[in-house]
């Protein structure tokens, strides 16, 4: 297992309930979440994306990022089968809930290893 330095992540999760979940766990992975919520606004810098990408608010703090941080990898978390939309944003990984811990784990980590921020 790879070990990273506290990373900076966006979070863009429509349900408050799993938004709340995954910034736990994302704190528990030892990283700083910022919440994009409302309507899309400039994106503050950051390591990477998690993004559900299900919901148009979503997308938008999605381009907004991009727009700031063409290379940002994300990672995209969502019950909807993975299309050709969510490759847009060009996703490092595609995790489908219900999904386990450890596979968020792994996602971040094969993320922000590819990141250029990492390099």
């Amino acid at each position: 297992m790879l070990v990273f330095e506290m990373a900076r992540i966006l979070l863009a999760e429509a349900d408050p309930d799993v938004r709340r979940l995954l910034v736990l766990l994302l704190e528990r992975l030892g990283h700083e979440v910022v919440v994009l919520e409302g309507p899309p606004g400039v994106a503050p810098r950051a390591d990477l994306m998690v993004l559900e990408p299900a919901s148009g608010s979503c997308l938008g703090h999605a381009r907004r990022a991009r727009d700031l941080q063409p290379s940002l990898p994300v990672i995209c978390v969502s019950i909807l089968p993975e299309d050709a939309s969510f490759l847009a944003f060009g996703p490092v990984d595609y995790l489908a809930k219900p999904f386990a811990i450890d596979d968020l784990r792994d996602a971040v980590e094969r993320a922000l290893d590819h990141s250029p921020q990492a390099a």
